[in-house]
């Protein structure tokens, strides 16, 4: 009995202090990228207006499973900074398709649901190496219509997921429940603002012949979004990030860190949320001059844990594949679609398309 009960206290002994390493590590790097961010040197040169419309990567869409986006999501982004005095304004549309239900001993959950969202993203050069930004999220639930088309790709593909061969197509439900206690739902053809998303990027070094591009970021988001309708969270997230860029000749090479600290959004419901991870690499090549195409793998861990439910807790891989074009004026056209990848499929969100259009200034 004596040596169970040493047992049980070494391994409770080696789980807390793996948590303390783990949160201790986690507030250096915090605390390494707050210092970068506000104490790294200005003597950059600044980089011509001409050459930063040249890249229109990577795609600024966030993950759109419902649940994910009432947190704060870091957007896909390139290190270069806007040059002094430009800005960047664009609309970006998103249509998406999302099919999950699942129970576990406690939880239960079922998102049945398309969404329309539309996000206005202004971003402005500060000085030649701080660019400030902003995101302003509005969205509508509906039944959809993909649930029909989708079914015929995954027959197509010969492979019909369990969950949409029972589901009747174009039907709604977005609730979560935890001891059947609602904690989290939607309401069909409800339309409402998201949380607001503020965010800072500062350049820390030049791409130079051999190494990258290299830039921190800060960002926070505020609970202006209605939480009863599962428009926002109702409190304050903060992120921050390393983002790394590249130029190859005709190719441009994307690379995205964050961590995300989300609040106590489910607090009432006995519901703990950690700090989540969310890492972007992408690829863009010119393919003339005034267009070029994208591809972008997104990994995404998530901030609930042991509820039992993948949709809550299982981590998320995506893949955007899109196109970009830009005129001499400065104006952008973007689109293209995202797909789970490998064994995401019950983790969020099925299939989004997108839309982006906007203008350099």
């Amino acid at each position: 009995m004596v040596g169970v009960m040493r047992s049980i206290v070494g391994r409770g002994l080696k789980i807390n202090f793996r948590r303390v390493l783990m949160q201790f590590l986690c507030r250096i790097c915090c605390a390494t990228l707050l210092s970068i961010f506000l104490y790294s040197g200005a003597a950059f040169p600044e980089d011509s207006w001409g050459n930063w419309q040249e890249i229109s990567g990577p795609i600024s869409i966030v993950n759109q499973s419902p649940v994910q986006l009432l947190f704060l999501q870091p957007i896909p982004d390139r290190a270069k900074t806007l040059p002094k005095g430009d800005g960047s304004i664009g609309l970006n549309t998103t249509i998406t398709n999302t099919l999950v239900s699942q129970k576990s001993e406690r939880y239960t959950g079922a998102v049945d649901m398309e969404t329309i969202r539309t996000s206005l993203e202004v971003s402005y050069g500060v000085t030649p190496c701080l660019e400030l930004g902003l995101s302003l999220p509005v969205a509508h639930y509906y039944s959809g219509f993909m649930d029909k088309p989708i079914r015929e790709v995954e027959r197509m593909f010969g492979k019909i997921r369990k969950v949409r061969q029972e589901e009747d197509a174009n039907e709604f439900a977005y609730v979560v429940k935890k001891d059947d206690k609602v904690f989290m739902s939607g309401s069909k053809n409800s339309t409402g603002m998201g949380d607001i998303v503020l965010r800072a990027k500062k350049n820390v070094r030049d791409e130079g012949n051999v190494w990258p591009c290299l830039s921190a970021r800060v960002a926070v988001k505020l609970p202006t979004g209605d939480e009863d309708r599962a428009f926002g969270s109702g409190k304050v997230d903060w992120g921050l990030g390393l983002l790394l860029q590249k130029n190859m000749n005709r190719m441009n090479a994307y690379f995205n860190v964050d961590v995300t600290f989300p609040g106590d959004a489910f607090d009432d419901a006995g519901i703990s949320l950690r700090e989540f991870y969310t890492i972007m690499i992408g690829a863009e090549y010119k393919l003339t001059p005034r267009s070029s195409a994208l591809a972008q793998i997104n990994w995404i861990t998530r901030p609930f844990k042991d509820t039992g439910l993948e949709m809550l807790d299982k981590r998320i891989f995506e893949l955007l594949v899109g196109l970009n074009y830009f005129t001499k004026s400065g104006i952008f056209i973007q689109t293209g679609g995202i797909e789970d990848m490998f064994d995401s499929c019950e983790s969020g969100a099925d299939f989004t398309f997108f839309l982006n259009a906007g203008m350099n200034f």
